[in-house]
């Protein structure tokens, strides 16, 4: 689209690209197209990405959505919205309802957007499942969610995911590394109301609401911050149905909302689905509490209240609260319990704990202090450090530091390892990448600039060898994988999980040079889809077999891990080495690897090493690969001066083994 102000624009978006070849829609320069008026979208179809548009000061009562995932071509599969802003779309009556993002569909992805003052009826993001139940697998990061303002009733959430009628479908969307700021529309920022969600790694500031598991079951709610900055009617997580997993979570300065910091609600016995189901299997484990207005946790919110076509008159069931530390002046817990609580290796201080003491709960002061950051963090001599109990699903931190021996109470690990998870976000971390602050509004560069420094990136995938040294036939092997660098990944066979690698089941082998002296990290992109195949085996060094377990995620998202510094002396530069890699656990995968000289990259540098915007083979810059690049390509390779279009094996060289790629590119392979 040229760039300029585009009014009443009816976009149906529709086609069928795949995951080698999307289609694209995306302005002449990024964020150079404003949309405006009446103007909305719709995408449809197979592998679409919308990159870098900008619906600003528009809207208008005739609406229905802004942006759906749907059209033409039926509902929206594979398909992406990113590096984009809607801000100030609003109707001219505010009870007059459309959501901005509708996602229908499956496995959609929402990134690097922002949204802000929205200020009429209707969700912002939301989520619509699938008549036939079945799984949406959205990915939702990376965004910002700004400045929504008190609403008039219900239905005013920054995110639902599922309604009422279809909270028991199993939707499995993710929501992570998103910032909301001052969302006040309604009590509900996020409204969950499907089964099996994650959202972590989010950032909560001065919003007058929570993060509320409103219907469905299994959620997760990981490594969260959640300030409340002293803003009135600011609040914690709020807790309805069962099987959800409450851990690592930063809650600091929040108001009462909800009444806990952690509210529990009581359910209606066999109410009807937009009631309140039963609180069972809940575990709320290492996180902490700071300085919140009413109560840390509260058992039985609403009990005796009748609403939603029933009386909450019916307890929470088996919660078990383990290694959580808490610090107010206000009671620390409120409410009656239900049968099966569990409760070990939680500190609790300030005020009056509005329960009898019990095993498992320790009035003792943390001893806590504030970081650079402003978060409360244990001391070297807190009680927290070493003072809990391991936990199979809590395996790291909020920092993203592995728990390691007897785990810290807290959502902080103290360790000297790397930190892996950012801080509390900003708006300086998050949301279009053209109009990141620094970055002008229509200027077009990318935020996450490739890292200064030496390093080599390899995909996994591009290795020289793969082993087998104990002989039984099972090998790494390439597989493709569309959410993977190259869209093609490396995976460990099957087999039981080896404890003592000797000898190893099987080794990727990497031919390695360097060209600069210095120290260097390594760094692997990896996943794993449960806990039976969340690691594999890196080396100390260059040239020795791999000893040391890199424990990876367990849900099927990639992340990076970082392994050893090595040193790289004056004497071996541009003598090949070996980096090895070996299977620990079945099935884990690795996608990419970087050794770099700075250690402490994060996800979005490293993996900013991966995004190529040049055409291999089009030596000549004429923006097709054909005969009359071969001239080109001589006269590069005679040079000696490097050209990434020349480059054709990515190996950041030019030479002669680029020839075989180079050749195979201009025959279309």
């Amino acid at each position: 689209m040229s760039d300029g102000v585009w009014t009443n624009q009816d976009i149906d978006f529709a086609g069928f690209g795949s995951a080698s070849a999307p289609i694209t829609l995306r302005p002449e320069t990024p964020g150079g197209v404003q949309l405006t008026g009446r103007s909305q979208l719709s995408i449809s179809g197979r592998y679409l990405v919308v990159d870098g548009l900008n619906f600003e000061d528009g809207g208008d009562d005739s609406l229905g959505h802004l942006i759906e995932f749907r059209g033409s071509r039926g509902d929206a599969d594979n398909c992406r919205l990113t590096n984009t802003q809607i801000r100030n779309y609003n109707a001219t009556d505010r009870n007059h309802q459309y959501h901005w993002v509708e996602i229908f569909g499956q496995d959609n992805r929402v990134d690097h957007c922002r949204f802000q003052d929205h200020d009429h009826d209707g969700v912002t993001l939301v989520v619509r499942l699938d008549d036939n139940g079945q799984e949406a697998r959205h990915l939702i990061d990376f965004n910002a969610f700004l400045d929504r303002p008190l609403g008039t009733s219900n239905g005013w959430e920054t995110i639902r995911i599922g309604t009422s009628a279809r909270h028991r479908i199993s939707s499995k969307v993710v929501v992570e590394n998103n910032l909301f700021e001052n969302c006040d529309g309604e009590i509900e920022i996020i409204s969950n109301k499907s089964a099996d969600n994650i959202y972590r790694y989010n950032t909560f500031r001065s919003c007058a609401g929570t993060l509320t598991l409103r219907h469905g079951s299994g959620a997760i709610i990981d490594s969260n911050y959640i300030l409340g900055e002293g803003k009135d009617r600011s609040g914690g997580i709020r807790v309805v149905d069962g099987d959800h997993v409450i851990v690592n979570n930063y809650i600091a300065d929040i108001d009462d909302r909800a009444d806990g910091a952690i509210s529990l609600a009581a359910a209606i016995n066999n109410g009807p689905d937009n009631g309140y189901q039963l609180i069972e299997n809940v575990l709320i484990a290492n996180n902490t509490i700071v300085d919140v207005g009413g109560s840390a946790v509260i058992f039985d919110w609403g009990f005796g209240v009748s609403r939603n076509g029933g009386l909450q008159d019916v307890l929470p069931t088996n919660v078990s609260i383990v290694n959580n530390l808490i610090r107010s002046s206000r009671t620390l817990f409120e409410g009656q319990e239900g049968s099966g609580y569990t409760w070990a290796n939680n500190i609790a201080f300030g005020a009056s704990l509005g329960i009898a003491g019990r095993s498992g709960l320790q009035t003792v002061d943390p001893q806590i202090a504030v970081d650079a950051n402003g978060l409360w963090r244990p001391t070297s001599s807190s009680p927290a450090i070493d003072g809990g109990t391991t936990l199979n699903s809590v395996t790291s931190d909020i920092d993203g530091q592995a728990r390691v021996g007897t785990y810290d109470i807290g959502a902080d690990e103290a360790s000297s390892d790397p930190i892996t998870l950012p801080p509390p976000l900003t708006v300086a971390d998050v949301g279009p990448m053209w109009d990141m602050p620094g970055g002008g509004d229509t200027g077009g560069g990318d935020p996450v600039d490739i890292p200064v420094g030496a390093f080599l990136a390899l995909q996994a995938e591009d290795f020289a060898a793969v082993t087998d040294p104990d002989g039984d036939g099972d090998i790494w092997e390439i597989i493709s994988d569309p959410s993977a660098h190259g869209e093609r990944a490396i995976e460990a066979p099957e087999g039981s999980r080896l404890d003592a690698p000797s000898p190893h089941d099987t080794l990727a082998l990497y031919n390695v040079s360097f060209s600069e002296a210095g120290n260097y990290t390594i760094y692997y992109r990896a996943y794993g889809t449960s806990g039976s195949t969340d690691s594999f085996y890196a080396p100390t060094g260059l040239g020795v077999d791999p000893t040391i377990r890199v424990n990876t995620s367990n849900d099927g998202a990639y992340r990076w891990e970082t392994g050893v510094e090595i040193t790289v002396a004056a004497s071996s530069l541009g003598v090949s080495q070996q980096l090895r890699i070996a299977r620990r656990e079945e099935h884990n995968r690795i996608d990419a690897i970087v050794i770099h000289v700075d250690g402490s990259l994060s996800d979005d540098q490293l993996d900013a090493l991966f995004v190529d915007s040049t055409l291999k083979g089009d030596v000549d810059l004429s923006g097709a690969v054909d005969f009359s690049d071969i001239a080109a390509f001589i006269a590069v390779l005679q040079s000696g001066v490097y050209q990434a279009e020349a480059d054709c094996d990515c190996s950041t060289v030019v030479d002669f083994a680029d020839i075989p790629d180079f050749i195979a590119i201009l025959q279309g392979q």
